[in-house]
């Protein structure tokens, strides 16, 4: 990969798979990267003078009109970076680069990255107010509350996970996956067990 626009880098690191960060920082302290594991955005970073932010927050203050510099690195190192700072929804990250997600959609046999979706099984009716959370390394990396058909997906990285399923601040389930990249669909009982 080469120097570029930020449009221009999320492009070109979308059709070669790239791994690693593409970084912009100037001579003060404003400092703005995307991490990519195999073609995937996996995370994002903005810091200036006020302080830092991550994940889909952060991409919505990349500079889009500066130069980014891709730096490789290895999956394992870009997971380890992204961990904290992941992108859970990365058609705002394609707006930055004029392009449709349709065209940079990845098959799911890709491994490292995808989207897991956790399936409650509460017999036919979904309980109203339940909210499904993904947990890895005793820290929150997802939440979102069931749909009509009681799922709920996230965007994850191989490893190993624990799903909490709660009713207002009551735990109701507990199921902890190892979760090995791709799309997966994961079905939980009220009493944790994965089926």
């Amino acid at each position: 990969m080469k120097h570029g626009l930020l449009g221009e880098c999320i492009q070109e690191a979308l059709r070669t798979g790239f791994t690693g960060e593409i970084l912009y920082q100037d001579d003060t302290i404003e400092r703005a990267a995307v991490i990519f594991i195999s073609g995937e955005p996996a995370g994002a970073e903005y810091t200036d003078q006020a302080g830092s932010i991550f994940g889909d927050t952060a991409v919505l203050r990349l500079p889009i009109r500066s130069m980014y510099t891709p730096l490789p690195a290895t999956a394992g190192e870009a997971a380890e970076r992204a961990r904290r700072m992941r992108i859970f929804h990365p058609k705002r990250l394609y707006a930055h680069a004029t392009i449709k997600p349709e065209k940079t959609a990845r098959s799911s046999d890709q491994g490292g990255a995808g989207t897991v979706t956790i399936s409650l099984c509460e017999g036919r009716w979904i309980v109203p107010g339940l909210r499904v959370e993904i947990w890895s390394r005793g820290l929150i990396v997802g939440s979102d509350m069931p749909d009509q058909s009681g799922k709920a997906s996230f965007r994850l990285l191989e490893g190993e996970y624990e799903c909490r399923i709660r009713d207002g601040i009551r735990i109701v389930s507990r199921k902890t996956f190892q979760y090995p990249g791709g799309d997966l669909e994961i079905q939980v009982a009220e009493n944790g067990a994965a089926q």
